[in-house]
């Protein structure tokens, strides 16, 4: 009986032996298989589209997440599904809605700030974007749908906002749109680079030059009655009323477009500071700078001498602008008035002369001071040795005929003298100076005052000012005087 207990305890013991040998194998087995198991749902994982998760608790798989699209679900499902030692996959993958056209929009405003809206299609594309668009990046959507190419369209349409000073890239379904402002030629070929390689037929754009980059060629145009305004295209940084300032005028009007790209303009062109001295004279001016060179075109109103004033402004313009020299015939009724836009004096229309309108009793005395306050500011002045009006005689002869018409048209009578220098024969210096006398008296007739009141007398050398022995003295007794009678 005790052999036989021994033998019971033998083989219970020898069974517990076997028993615990079985247990510590399953022990040792459970985790490596977990473990591959575990290692093979994240690889499968790894191959999705928005990168699923996966938890293995036993042999059972865990899985969540996005699938981009219901054929991504099933087939990710099928492949964890089929991992060797699973016992049952858990879970449910969320569908990404779809979104179609698939589109994406980066805009940059003036300030150079970005922003974007549509739609993204994955959160490691959204990554790829976040250095450039930083926290722009979180106004797009993430969508299912997107179209071979979208990001690489996306991500061209960025690079081509860089150039711009603001604009937008869209892209719809893999084809991109740029549109917006550049500065110049050069920004547009940046532009247009960065795109280039997107497949054909995939881009368009759409893009507004601030500066086409032609060179400057602009036209200045005045008149006496309207003023002066620039249109055409400006050089760089080039001042319009510094232009103004330069020709004696208040403004100018600016319908120009200034040149944004180049070399900045340098100082105001020096042909206008030529033709400050002539804008009262100027009926109508045109002057115009480009490529071509400069040309001038100037309009002086009746009385002037072409010949003469060309000759002149030609010498003072100097050999590189070109010239044309016309006189023009007012179309305004007798008796129109205008503010002359160069001297801000009103100005009456008489006989087809513009005339200052001179605001004072007329009576002797005071026509006295009236024409001697004119000639005392300003001579009369005549070609060397001839009785033709120089070519800067017509503003002093316009000015003494607005004072010495109203005076003759309430009956006072002036004589007009002639008198020269002591130069040359003393009688052909007589003969010269009535000729002079009787051609500023044939002036201000053709300006309309009574030919009745006027009388001409030449005084030659007899009544000196000054010492004829300098230039100076010389210069002061060739002069025209007025003196008036009852």
């Amino acid at each position: 009986m005790e052999v036989g207990l021994r033998k019971v305890l033998g083989i219970g013991a020898m069974a517990l032996a076997v028993a615990g040998l079985g247990l510590w194998a399953n022990g040792h087995q459970a985790p490596a298989m977990q473990a591959r198991i575990a290692a093979e749902a994240a690889q499968v994982a790894e191959g999705s589209v928005h990168g699923i998760s996966t938890m293995v608790s036993g042999r059972d798989i865990n899985v969540a997440g996005l699938a981009d699209s219901a054929g991504e679900r099933d087939a990710l499902m099928v492949a964890l599904n089929a991992v060797p030692g699973r016992r049952v996959v858990r879970g449910e993958l969320e569908l990404l809605p779809a979104a179609a056209p698939f589109e994406t929009a980066v805009f940059k405003a003036a300030d150079g700030g970005l922003s974007a809206s549509g739609h993204i299609p994955t959160e490691k594309a959204r990554a790829v974007l976040v250095p450039v668009l930083g926290e722009a990046s979180s106004g797009l959507v993430l969508a299912s749908g997107a179209p071979e190419g979208q990001m690489a369209a996306v991500e061209a349409g960025i690079a081509a906002l860089g150039p711009m000073i603001l604009g937008a890239a869209e892209v719809s379904d893999g084809k991109l749109r740029v549109t917006g402002e550049v500065l110049g030629p050069a920004e547009r070929d940046a532009v247009l680079a960065a795109v280039q390689g997107l497949p054909e037929g995939a881009v368009q754009t759409d893009l507004t030059l601030q500066d086409d980059g032609t060179p400057p060629d602009w036209t200045l145009d005045y008149s006496a009655m309207q003023g002066a305004v620039v249109t055409g295209k400006l050089p760089k940084g080039l001042d319009v009323a510094a232009v103004a300032g330069a020709l004696g005028l208040d403004r100018i009007g600016n319908e120009a477009q200034a040149a944004l790209i180049g070399d900045p303009a340098p100082e105001v062109p020096a042909l206008f500071v030529a033709l400050k001295s002539w804008m009262a004279d100027f009926e109508r001016l045109r002057v115009r700078i480009g490529q071509g060179g400069s040309r001038v075109e100037a309009g002086f109103g009746a009385g002037a001498d072409p010949e003469l004033i060309a000759g002149r402004l030609a010498e003072a313009l100097g050999p590189d602008v070109a010239l044309d020299i016309d006189v023009v015939t007012s179309e305004q009724a007798e008796g129109t008035e205008r503010m002359n836009a160069a001297t801000g004096q009103v100005e009456r229309l008489s006989a087809g002369y513009w005339l200052p309108v001179a605001d004072f009793a007329a009576d002797r005395a005071s026509c006295q001071a009236q024409a001697e306050a004119v000639l005392g500011g300003a001579t009369v002045s005549f070609v060397t040795g001839s009785d033709r009006l120089d070519a800067d005689a017509l503003r002093v002869l316009n000015r003494l005929a607005a004072v010495i018409a109203p005076c003759a048209a309430v009956g006072l009578k002036a004589e007009i003298g002639g008198h020269t220098d002591a130069t040359g024969d003393p009688l052909g210096n007589i003969g010269l100076s009535q000729r002079r006398a009787e051609a500023v008296r044939a002036a201000l007739v053709a300006r309309g005052v009574s030919a009745a009141m006027l009388r001409a007398r030449g005084y030659g050398a007899s009544m000196p000012v000054a010492d004829n022995a300098t230039d100076e003295g010389r210069a002061k007794n060739r002069r025209t005087t007025v003196l008036w009678s009852e």
